[in-house]
């Protein structure tokens, strides 16, 4: 069982006893493995033998976007599969961040470089967000930063009336989570929001960022975004298609599962796309969480390079016959052409320079987010402009997963009702690629399946 210290500190006794030896502390939020309580009392694992502590003083960790965690030993190996056999695929230092995607006993699935990884639990000392305040921004825009400090690197934004879950305060800063990650904003720039609304929905912690939309009103958000992580959890094993699936699901069912609901859709459905999209990611943790994106060359050319075909071609060049193959780039017209698709880093790397070039045009030509939806689709999914989608997507994940049922038309979702999904991808993901992406939609969809009870 896992639990989190939800007191400022905890006694933990040599035995099961209230007058038994005090043999340590625990602060607020440390993550304890222990046994079912017993007599109210937990058996835990302390400082190389066992200790007990009150259950009276834990609460259940049961929403994995408030877990975080960070490397105990010297070096940790990152293994390929949750086994000691395992292929190592990286070693991470003492001190370094995990995300954690999912807790599987004596393992963790965390990730890493864009995919499911998996590190020894005793080795990763995990932290659960148990106390906190709502508080609203003030001003047009907050910059949300890696550490206390107005030098530290910007992570992103939170834009007027966002609904903030502040975890902590360090002097003038305000401690929260963003994307998955601790981050750090100006207190001032914040109010304490003791409306109903936060009071009444203690429950939704895990909710950092409310997505901001003119036709929603802030309690219907609230309402929407109950939960992100949901009851029931998969155990992440299997070939790569149920991991993938268990995986995303752990994180963000309950939310698919309502938005599914409300579209009369099976959640396998949304879930097995979400999946083939982006492996059910929106943000990519080692791009410093920026929100996943690809370029597309032959877009921008659309929305730019036509108009200014030889400044283009100095830098951008893709198959005209397939264009959605062979593309590539160059900052210097004499320099070598570069492939960049496949890595979040070089992906932004181009976006950046085409933004500088033409900023509307740019974020036209990118797919965003976890649903991977193309930016020149903004009005379609209820935005005014490209620049206020990118800006909502960019935030947190909820506003991508709610784009992806928005960009369902009727005639997908009757394909996805139909399980017809070759006729979906040609709709989705293009006629060219139909076959490719209607069988993987498939796969992932027959994978979530076999977590079902018949």
């Amino acid at each position: 069982m896992l639990s989190a210290v939800s007191i400022p500190t905890l006694n933990v006794r040599s035995m099961p006893q209230t007058n038994s030896a005090v043999v340590g502390q625990l602060c607020a939020g440390t993550v304890v493995w222990g046994d079912r309580p017993h007599n109210g009392w937990v058996q835990i694992p302390y400082a190389g033998a066992l200790g007990f502590v009150s259950a009276r003083y834990l609460q259940a960790v049961d929403d994995l976007v408030r877990l975080s965690g960070k490397v105990n030993v010297e070096a940790l190996n990152v293994r390929q599969s949750p086994a000691v056999t395992a292929k190592v695929l990286t070693t991470l230092a003492l001190g370094a961040s995990v995300k954690i995607l999912t807790v599987l006993n004596d393992w963790l699935e965390i990730e890493c470089n864009g995919k499911p990884a998996y590190v020894a639990s005793k080795f990763i000392d995990l932290v659960y967000a148990v106390s906190g305040d709502y508080a609203i921004v003030n001003v047009a825009t907050l910059n949300v930063r890696s550490a206390p400090s107005v030098g530290a690197d910007l992570l992103g934004q939170l834009s007027l009336a966002s609904q903030v879950w502040v975890e902590g305060k360090q002097l003038d800063w305000s401690q929260l989570c963003f994307n998955g990650n601790p981050a750090y904003v100006k207190s001032e720039y914040l109010e304490v929001d003791n409306s109903a609304v936060a009071k009444d929905t203690a429950s939704i912690v895990a909710l950092n960022v409310l997505p901001q939309s003119p036709a929603i009103s802030l309690a219907e958000h609230v309402q929407t975004f109950a939960s992100l992580t949901p009851l029931i959890l998969l155990t992440v094993s299997g070939n790569s298609e149920q991991r993938n699936v268990a995986s995303t699901w752990n994180q963000w069912g309950a939310l698919l599962q309502d938005l599914s609901d409300k579209k009369q859709l099976d959640v396998a459905c949304a879930l097995a796309v979400l999946c083939v999209e982006s492996s059910g990611k929106g943000f990519e943790q080692t791009n410093r969480d920026k929100m996943i994106i690809r370029f597309e060359n032959h877009k921008f050319w659309t929305y730019w390079g036509k108009n200014n075909a030889e400044q283009f071609r100095q830098h951008f060049c893709y198959n005209t016959d397939k264009v959605w193959t062979d593309h590539k780039w160059r900052s210097d017209p004499d320099g070598e052409w570069q492939s960049f698709h496949g890595k979040q880093t070089t992906e932004w790397q181009v976006f950046e320079f085409a933004r500088q070039l033409n900023a509307d045009a740019a974020m036209l030509s990118i797919s965003m987010g976890a649903p991977q939806i193309m930016g020149f689709h903004y009005k379609r999914i209820g935005y005014q402009t490209v620049e206020a989608m990118f800006t909502a997507f960019s935030r947190n994940i909820e506003s991508q997963i709610t784009g992806l049922f928005d960009f369902f038309s009727p005639s997908m979702l009757s394909h996805l009702r139909e399980m017809a999904f070759e006729e979906f991808a040609g709709m989705y993901n293009g006629k060219g690629q139909k076959q490719v992406y209607g069988s993987k939609i498939q796969q992932h969809f027959t994978a979530f399946k076999t977590f079902v009870p018949k």
